[in-house]
C-alpha cells in the first residue's frame, strides 16, 4: 500500500495539471452581457415571441436562438473589453409572423450589424433608428414598411451596406444618402422612390455595388456617375435616366455589371467600348441608342441585351457554326443576314418590322402550346393538346426561333452575383402533371411571341407552378403583360396556387389585330433575391397554350371548289329560281283577282 502512495499521488498531479492546461487554453471566462443591452434584447423577442425558454438565459452565452435555414434569430458579442459583452450583431430573417419594430430595440446602440430581411415588418421606419450610430449593415429589404425615410437616417454616417428594397417605402430619394460616404453596397429598388438621382451621389467614391431601379416621378441626368474606383455592379433599371452614356469617360476599372435597361438613354451605342475589356453583363435594351452596333462588344462569353433600341444598325459578324452566342437584337435594326437560317430570320425581321412579308408566315394552326423549358409533351384538358418543346440554353440574353409554329421565346437577365439557371427542374417525385415539372425562368424579362397569326380574338392559358421556392420564407413575385397591356401586377405563383408545388393557370382573352400575338413576364424589383439561392427572383412559367376564340376578322382565302360543292351550288340555283316561279305566280294571281273585283263593280253601279 506504501509504494502505491507515490503513484496516487503522480496521477493526481497529472490530472490537476491537465485541467490547468485547459482552463489556460479556454482563456478567462466570458463577461456577462452588459444589462442594458440584456434586457432590450429580451424586450425585442418577447414582442417577437422568440424568447421561448432562454427568459433566463445570457443573450451573448446563447448567441443562437434559432438557426434553421427558413429562420434565423442570432445575436453577436463583442466581449472584448474584459468587462461585460455589447450586443453588436443582431439577425432575425424568415419570420412572417413579425410585423412590427419594438422600441426597445433601438436601446441596442452598439449594433454594428441589423438584419431583419425577410420578415413581415409594416409601417415606417421609426426615426430613433438615429440611435444606432455604429451602424455598418442595414438590412431592412423584403418587408411592407411604408412611409418615408427618416431624416434621422443620416446620423448612420459608419454605413457600409444599405439594403432597403421590395417594401412600400416613398417619397425622392433621400438627399441625405450622399452623406453616407463609407457606403460599399446600396440597393434601394422595388418600392415607391421617386427620381432624380441626386447629382451629389458622386460622393459616394467607396461603392462597390450600386443597384437602383423603379423610380417614379422626374428623370435623371447620367452626370452622378465619378470615377469610382472600386464599383463592380452599376444597376440603374428603370430609374429615368436621359441624355448619352457617361462622356467624357469615367474611370471604372473593376465595372463587371451593367445594366441600364428600360431608360431614355440615347447616342452611340460605341460608348460602350471604353468598358468592353473589363465587362461580363451589359444590359442595355429598352432606350434609344443609336448608330452602327461594334463587332467588337460582341463576345462569345459576355451576355449582351441591346433589344429595344430601333436605331441600333450594322450587321453581326458570322458566328461559328454550332455556337449561340448570348446576345439579343430583337427590336433593332441590325441586320442578321447570315448569321441565322432563312426561316428564322423572316419571322425575327417581322418582330423588327422590316421586310416583313406577312402572307408567307400564315399560321394555319387554331392553336399552340408550349412546354416551357421542357421536352415535347401531350396534356388532355378538354381535348388532347402536344406541347412543344421549349428547352434552349439561352444563357444571359438570347433568343430561340422555332419555325415550324412560328413561334419566339426571348430572354434578357443574370443575377450579378450567381450564374442563374434560365431552365429548371423539380427534381422531387411528387404527383404533380409532368407539364408542370420544368419551367422557363429570367431574373430580367422573358417574352413569347407567335407571328402569322390571323386577326381576331384569342384565348391564352399561363400554367405555373413554384418548383424553386419551395422552403422557408422567399417569395418570387413578377408582371405580365399581353399585348402591351398589364394584367397581373405582383403575380405570386405559391400565394396564387395555395402553395408551392401546386399548379395554377390564367386564362385571358386577347385581340389580335396586327397578326403577331406578345406575352411578356418580367421583374420589376418585388419578391426574395437570395432564397434557395442567389438569382432565386424574376418570372417563371410552366406552359402557354393559345387557341382561337372565335372566326377571325380577316377571313383566309377560299379554298378551290370541288365536285360535291358545285352540285350544291346547282341545288340552291334550283330552288332558287322555284321560289321566284312561286313569288311570281302568286303575284300574278293576285292582279287576276284583283281586275275582276274591279269589273264587278263597274256592271253593278248603272244597274244601281
Amino acid at each position: 500500500m506504501a509504494r502505491s502512495k507515490p503513484a496516487l499521488v503522480a496521477v493526481f498531479l497529472l490530472v490537476l495539471a491537465l485541467l490547468l492546461a485547459i482552463a489556460a487554453a479556454q482563456g478567462p471566462p466570458r463577461p456577462l452581457t452588459n444589462p442594458s443591452d440584456a434586457a432590450a434584447l429580451h424586450a425585442v423577442f418577447r414582442q417577437w415571441r422568440l424568447e421561448g425558454d432562454a427568459a433566463a438565459e445570457d443573450p451573448c452565452g446563447k448567441g443562437a436562438w434559432s438557426g434553421s435555414f427558413a429562420m434565423n434569430a442570432s445575436v453577436g458579442c463583442d466581449c472584448s473589453s474584459g468587462v461585460e459583452c455589447r450586443i453588436t450583431q443582431l439577425n432575425v430573417t424568415g419570420y412572417r409572423n413579425i410585423t412590427e419594430i419594438p422600441p426597445a430595440l433601438f436601446n441596442l446602440t452598439e449594433l454594428v450589424t441589423l438584419d431583419l430581411s425577410n420578415n413581415n415588418l409594416s409601417g415606417s421606419v421609426p426615426r430613433e433608428v438615429g440611435n444606432l450610430s455604429k451602424l455598418e449593415t442595414w438590412h431592412f429589404n423584403n418587408n411592407n414598411l411604408s412611409g418615408y425615410f427618416p431624416h434621422e437616417s443620416s446620423l448612420l454616417r459608419n454605413l457600409k451596406s444599405l439594403w432597403m428594397f421590395d417594401n412600400y417605402i416613398e417619397g425622392p430619394i433621400p438627399e441625405f444618402i450622399q452623406n453616407l460616404t463609407n457606403l460599399t453596397d446600396l440597393r434601394l429598388y422595388g418600392m415607391k422612390l421617386q427620381g432624380p438621382i441626386p447629382q451629389n451621389f458622386s460622393k459616394l467614391i467607396n461603392l462597390e455595388n450600386l443597384m437602383l431601379g423603379d423610380l417614379e416621378g422626374n428623370y435623371t441626368s447620367f452626370d452622378f456617375i465619378e470615377n469610382w474606383a472600386n464599383l463592380s455592379t452599376l444597376s440603374l433599371r428603370k430609374c429615368g435616366l436621359i441624355g448619352q452614356l457617361l462622356s467624357p469617360p469615367r474611370n471604372l476599372p473593376k465595372l463587371k455589371y451593367l445594366d441600364l435597361t428600360s431608360n431614355n438613354l440615347s447616342g452611340s451605342i460605341k460608348l460602350l467600348l471604353q468598358y468592353k475589356d473589363s465587362l461580363n453583363f451589359i444590359y442595355v435594351g429598352n432606350n434609344s441608342f443609336s448608330e452602327r452596333l461594334p463587332p467588337e462588344i460582341i463576345q462569345p462569353s459576355v451576355p449582351l441585351d441591346v433589344s429595344y433600341n430601333p436605331f441600333i444598325n450594322g450587321s453581326l459578324r458570322s458566328i461559328p457554326a454550332g455556337q449561340q452566342w448570348p446576345i439579343n437584337y430583337i427590336g433593332t435594326s441590325v441586320d442578321a443576314n447570315g448569321t441565322i437560317d432563312s426561316g428564322s430570320l423572316t419571322i425575327v425581321n417581322c418582330l423588327r418590322m422590316q421586310e416583313c412579308n406577312r402572307n408567307d408566315l400564315t399560321n394555319h394552326a387554331t392553336s399552340f402550346a408550349i412546354n416551357c423549358g421542357g421536352k415535347q409533351t401531350s396534356y388532355s384538358d378538354r381535348m388532347p393538346t402536344v406541347f412543344s418543346e421549349d428547352s434552349t440554353d439561352l444563357g444571359g440574353a438570347g433568343f430561340h426561333v422555332n419555325t415550324t409554329s412560328h413561334w419566339v421565346v426571348s430572354h434578357v437577365g443574370s443575377d450579378p452575383f450567381s450564374k442563374s439557371p434560365g431552365i429548371v427542374h423539380d427534381i422531387l417525385e411528387t404527383d404533380m402533371l409532368e407539364l408542370y415539372k420544368t419551367a422557363r425562368t429570367s431574373t430580367g424579362a422573358l417574352r413569347y411571341y407567335v407571328v402569322g397569326l390571323a386577326n381576331g380574338k384569342y384565348t391564352i392559358q399561363l400554367f405555373f407552378a413554384e418548383i424553386v421556392i419551395v422552403d422557408g420564407p422567399g417569395r418570387r413575385v413578377f408582371d405580365i403583360d399581353i399585348q402591351d397591356r398589364n394584367i397581373r401586377k405582383d403575380f405570386d405563383i405559391a400565394k396564387e396556387a395555395g402553395g408551392s408545388r401546386k399548379p395554377t393557370n390564367i386564362t385571358h382573352e386577347v385581340i389580335v389585330d396586327n397578326t403577331i400575338l406578345v406575352i411578356h413576364l418580367y421583374w420589376s424589383g418585388r419578391g426574395t433575391c437570395c432564397i434557395p439561392y442567389e438569382g432565386a427572383y424574376g418570372p417563371l412559367v410552366s406552359a402557354i397554350k393559345v387557341t382561337r376564340f372565335q372566326d377571325p376578322k380577316i377571313s383566309p382565302p377560299q379554298a378551290p371548289h370541288s365536285g360535291s360543292s358545285r352540285q350544291d351550288e346547282k341545288r340552291r340555283g334550283i330552288i332558287a329560281g322555284i321560289a321566284a316561279l312561286c313569288i311570281a305566280a302568286a303575284v300574278i294571281s293576285s292582279s287576276v283577282v284583283y281586275l275582276w273585283w274591279k269589273w264587278v263593280s263597274l256592271v253593278k253601279r248603272p244597274m244601281g
